[in-house]
């Protein structure tokens, strides 16, 4: 009995400390940026860019980051003509709180309805995305036949170790903390590019079990994706491995597809170094595929 007495003590004074470090965070966290009126970060809004060209392109960005990390891809698809559009996805580019309470289901639905938005004043669209992001691009192709290109820059189809652990012990590291670091400092190897990313830089359990939800949904959907397919790799990426990329290029439907591999960043190709080569070969891909 005196151990019961004392767990039901310790248990709240617990739960208490636990939220009182969680509102800590929150409260650091906000204190670095500046936001706008509808709470989003600076820097961190939607991109629009209207283009002459019929052609359109939807790049959605990855976890834990926001639009700011496909602004270079963003404008240098504008440049040749297309119009752009760079959602920022739920939870994204406000604060923490906004990002524990969001969801798969969530980021997904918003993709989609950005897509019909596009589709119904574009006869052509292209999707594409920075890694989570290209994983629910990846969806979005295998649901929609009339998309008609996809490009990828580390799309996340890495089932880690991690994540799947996580995902047994989740209601157990949820006791530990509301937030826990997500690391990212090896992500990008520019060091200018990397303290200008806007990111939370940390996690949640759940969340964490919300992205292996897109991974799972993404791996399975990728025999289903028959477009033609551009897929961008770093070789000195530090969340996927070359082995993991290779094996989910390999399960891609389609019979145009491209794996090009590049050097000198991390995950986060598309602002680390060389992010310039990866834009032009982007840019000179799409040309024959998107009117």
């Amino acid at each position: 009995m005196t151990g019961l007495w004392a767990f039901l003590v310790a248990a709240p004074a617990w739960w208490a400390i636990r939220a009182a470090i969680a509102r800590r965070e929150e409260r650091r966290f906000d204190a670095v940026y500046t936001r706008s009126a509808d709470g989003i970060i600076t820097g961190a809004e939607p991109i629009t860019l209207i283009g002459p060209r019929q052609g359109a392109v939807l790049l959605l960005h990855g976890y834990n980051d926001s639009p700011q990390a496909l602004a270079s891809v963003a404008s240098a698809l504008h440049a040749r003509g297309w119009t752009v559009r760079v959602p920022l996805l739920p939870g994204h580019g406000r604060n923490l709180r906004a990002f524990a309470a969001s969801s798969a289901d969530q980021w997904i639905g918003e993709a989609r309805r950005e897509l019909a938005g596009l589709t119904a004043t574009h006869p052509q669209v292209a999707v594409g995305g920075l890694s989570m992001g290209g994983a629910i691009a990846f969806l979005l192709a295998a649901e929609q036949p009339a998309v008609c290109a996809v490009i990828v820059f580390a799309p996340y189809l890495h089932a880690s170790v991690p994540l799947r652990v996580l995902h047994a012990l989740a209601p157990v590291a949820a006791l530990g903390g509301r937030y826990v670091w997500s690391g990212g400092t090896h992500s990008v190897h520019d060091p200018a590019a990397r303290d200008a990313m806007i990111s939370y830089r940390r996690s949640t359990p759940r969340l964490l079990m919300q992205l292996e939800q897109v991974v799972h949904r993404a791996r399975h959907a990728l025999p289903g994706v028959h477009q033609p397919v551009l897929m961008v790799q770093s070789r000195e990426d530090n969340r996927i491995p070359a082995v993991s990329a290779e094996e989910a290029f390999a399960r891609i439907g389609s019979h145009d597809k491209r794996l090009h591999w590049t050097t000198g960043g991390g995950h986060v190709v598309t602002i680390d170094y060389g992010h310039a080569a990866v834009e032009q070969l982007a840019a000179d891909w799409l040309e024959s595929r998107l009117s």
